[in-house]
């Protein structure tokens, strides 16, 4: 009887302590689980946070502005129009007639006998050869035919007096510059220098303007 209650008593604490054991593992799976868990939602967090930065920096890239600044290497100065004339404008023969005192009274250009010839009313005119050659872009000033108003014009074609042919010697003309360019009315002028010579000191660069 006494070994039957003994076994009794020693089985009794034997469930206990097995309840006493279940608890404290169940704590210990709890803790565990938890912390894989927050290990689990850290992750994702991480996850999220650095696809959210990626995304604003290809969206920050995205949106910069392209610059349209011209370049510094462009040219400041205004662009010259270049204005040749040609000798089929004029069918190889032009006369261009002045107004005033002191100037010839016309001025023939005939690119067929490559000869041009100042008439100053007299009986005999001065017969020259020349030549009609394009020119780099120049800036002439020049009295207006019409109002006789000064003004800025660019040129780039360019007759060049050669060796006298006929007629009475005209000081200095060989050496003139005589220029064609295209008018505001669509024909075509003649500039040469100022033959009259009446102007002040500042103005002597300034030529005529001679129309057909």
């Amino acid at each position: 009887m006494k070994k039957i209650i003994f076994a009794c008593i020693m089985a009794s604490l034997l469930l206990t302590g097995c309840k006493q054991d279940s608890p404290g593992h169940s704590t210990n799976n709890s803790k565990q689980s938890n912390s894989v868990s927050s290990t689990i939602v850290t992750s994702e967090t991480t996850s999220v946070t650095t696809s959210e930065t990626s995304d604003t920096i290809s969206q920050t890239t995205a949106e910069e502005p392209v610059s349209t600044a011209p370049s510094s290497t462009s040219d400041s100065s205004q662009e010259q129009v270049t204005d040749t004339v040609s000798q089929n404008e004029f069918g190889g023969y032009a006369t261009f007639y002045f107004t005033g005192m002191n100037v010839p009274d016309s001025i023939n250009i005939n690119t067929n006998s490559n000869q041009l010839t100042f008439d100053g009313g007299t009986s005999q005119a001065t017969v020259y050869a020349f030549s009609m050659q394009n020119v780099p872009v120049k800036t002439i000033r020049v009295f207006s035919a019409n109002n006789h108003d000064m003004r800025t014009v660019q040129v780039s074609t360019q007759l060049v007096i050669g060796s006298q042919i006929s007629g009475p010697t005209i000081s200095n003309h060989q050496t003139d510059e005589l220029y064609l360019f295209h008018n505001k009315q669509g024909g075509l002028s003649l500039a040469t220098p100022n033959y009259a010579g009446n102007v002040p000191e500042d103005q002597q660069d300034v030529m005529i303007e001679v129309l057909q």
